[in-house]
């Protein structure tokens, strides 16, 4: 019986495993094809094969996001004068939440007036806006959200 039992919990593993990998492959190739659209670069890297690696470096240009343990599908590029980048990542400690980053270079927030269920803060000259929040817990953003908050991004506003 509880050869039985390990069968079945290594199968219950392999298939939540399996469909997170498949749900990160469709993931990247969308950002993909999102960088395309909008002329934007896809800098990668695919997301982690493993929920927690011991270790990952986020590359020096993310160094502007607090509190991010990890960072994939990671789009750069420029929109209305305005440098940005966009990438999934983890936020938090033990186990962390999956959240979606939409960084924007520049003195005042480009995005306006967004809804409750996402985050603004800025951070020494970025404006990040992140998350879809729902009961506490963190989610990533729907490519249609991010399309839609990337078309909304006001003009870059001449310095004085």
């Amino acid at each position: 019986m509880a050869g039985v039992f390990l069968i079945q919990v290594l199968a219950v593993v392999l298939v939540i495993s399996g469909g997170m990998q498949i749900i990160h492959r469709f993931r990247a190739r969308s950002m993909r094809a999102f960088a395309a659209k909008w002329g934007f670069r896809y800098i990668g890297p695919p997301a982690p094969k493993w929920w927690n690696p011991s270790h990952f470096d986020l590359p020096h240009s993310m160094s502007i996001f607090v509190g991010i343990r990890q960072v994939w599908n990671v789009v750069e590029g420029e929109r209305n004068g305005v440098s940005i980048f966009i990438c999934d990542g983890v936020i938090g400690s033990r186990g962390g939440q999956p959240c979606t980053f939409i960084a924007c270079q520049g003195g005042q927030n480009p995005f306006g007036t967004v809804d409750a269920t996402v985050r603004v803060v800025q951070h020494h000259g970025w404006t990040v806006l992140y998350g879809v929040w729902l009961l506490w817990f963190s989610w990533t953003m729907s490519m249609k959200r991010i399309d839609h908050h990337v078309d909304g991004l006001r003009m870059a506003q001449p310095t004085s």
